[in-house]
């Protein structure tokens, strides 16, 4: 009787056979990829790192330096996520920028419900806003965009509902490291204000750039104009500023590019974002009445024009950074009526109370309108109060960042509003001085 032939050893040879082929051709494919398309290989490995392999190295109270005890920050958040061996993420966020932190556990797969359920983020709930209104964003403490879900994991981050990073202020007197701006290296930003929050930092031009932005602008400057809010429609705009201006193009001078950047590694929002420079001269009892940066849609009714170019308010002036150009003897200060939460003064044109920060050359002040969460920030009404000295040059530089890109910009940058009942004006970034800018 024949036996069966043995043919226990010839399969594992053929699959062993077809195994080295198929690591042959990976192998040469990678190459290909390598040589060919480095940027999709580093695509394809990062995909594939997945977060599983991440080791739990974070340490959760690292996330507690960037609390603040003043007051819940509206839209700010902050968050740890840390992988258990089980591979199950525990979170703890600080809902607001405050203490106490907020607990939960969850899986990779259900990270983000969880955290717009824990953190009570609200979805658009109408149509202009589920059109304009832009997503929320995950940031690193020192700015950098989080694009890929699973850098949260094992790292302390920040969650702005709003979509663009902010410095956190921490409390007054605060000292922040900036690190890596052009034409700087590390520059120290200073928290002078919570409530409206504000921002100064020194040495941030230097003398022959405010020279070439003097040269350039002082025979270009004219009475400077607001847009006029609803029932404000016949009013002249020297009702409330009395300065003149002239917006500065970027393409200029290549120095004025380079400050650009400086103001995009200072406040971490790209370049796109910003406005051309408005240079400003505030020559001896002339002034600007109290007013915001941004464009409160619900005053622009009567606008159409106006409230199209800021998607209905959800496109709106971010930032102000104001570069002060020289020393001034007396006044040129820029106020904050609203300091520490005030109430609405009774007249925009009242400069006796709130913070005053005095305009000092190569010096400039950050400050924000708009909240984290998105929405504008009534306390971040300002002024500038009258110079008692004869101005020879520019008083000063502002330039304004949306909190969206800006390569479309429109005119609308060349209005400046009034304000509620008195003034209101919507400028980009300020700079002052009293001999030039």
């Amino acid at each position: 009787m024949k036996s069966k032939p043995d043919t226990s050893s010839s399969a594992p040879a053929v699959v062993s056979f077809f195994s080295v082929i198929a690591v042959g051709v990976t192998a040469v494919v990678i190459a290909l990829l390598t040589l060919v398309y480095p940027e999709s290989l580093q695509h394809f490995v990062s995909t594939f790192a997945s977060v599983e392999n991440k080791p739990n190295v974070v340490n959760c109270t690292a996330a507690e330096q960037y609390l603040t005890d003043v007051l819940p920050v509206k839209g700010f958040h902050i968050l740890c996520v840390q992988k258990r061996i089980d591979n199950k993420l525990d979170i703890t966020a600080f809902k607001d920028g405050n203490a106490p932190s907020l607990q939960n556990q969850t899986s990779f797969e259900h990270l983000q419900t969880h955290l717009e359920v824990l953190l009570d983020i609200q979805m658009p709930d109408d149509e202009v806003a589920r059109k304009y209104k832009q997503p929320y964003a995950l940031f690193t403490p020192e700015g950098k965009r989080l694009k890929r879900l699973d850098d949260v994991v094992n790292n302390v981050v920040f969650l702005f509902e709003g979509g663009q990073f902010i410095w956190p202020g921490i409390r007054i007197g605060h000292k922040t490291l900036v690190k890596d701006v052009t034409g700087k290296g590390d520059v120290v930003v200073e928290t002078l204000s919570m409530i409206p929050l504000v921002f100064s930092v020194e040495e941030f031009l230097k003398d022959d750039e405010i020279d070439i932005i003097m040269n350039l602008s002082l025979d270009h400057l004219k009475p400077s104009t607001v847009a006029l809010l609803d029932g404000h429609e016949n009013r002249a705009a020297t009702d409330w500023r009395t300065s003149t201006t002239y917006f500065l193009s970027s393409n200029k001078h290549p120095r004025l590019g380079e400050i650009d950047q400086r103001v995009a590694d200072l406040t971490k929002v790209p370049i796109e974002h910003q406005e051309d420079v408005q240079v400003l001269r505030y020559e001896k009892t002339q002034k600007y009445d109290h007013h915001t940066d941004y464009f409160p849609a619900e005053l622009h009714k009567n606008s159409p024009d106006v409230l199209k170019s800021i998607d209905y308010g959800y496109r709106n002036r971010m930032i102000t950074v104001f570069w002060y150009m020289s020393d001034v003897a007396k006044g040129g200060q820029t106020i904050f009526p609203r300091f520490g939460g005030a109430p609405r003064p009774q007249t925009m044109k009242d400069c006796t109370k709130g913070l005053k920060v005095p305009p000092k050359k190569r010096n400039v002040i950050v400050f924000y309108s708009l909240l984290p969460n998105g929405d504008a920030d009534p306390m971040s009404l300002h002024g500038e109060v009258v110079s008692k000295t004869t101005t020879k040059g520019c008083n000063g530089v502002s330039k304004g960042i949306y909190h969206i890109n800006q390569l479309a910009r429109s005119s609308l940058h060349r209005y400046s509003r009034s304000c509620y009942k008195i003034s209101q004006f919507s400028l980009p970034m300020f700079l002052f001085f009293s001999t030039k800018n």
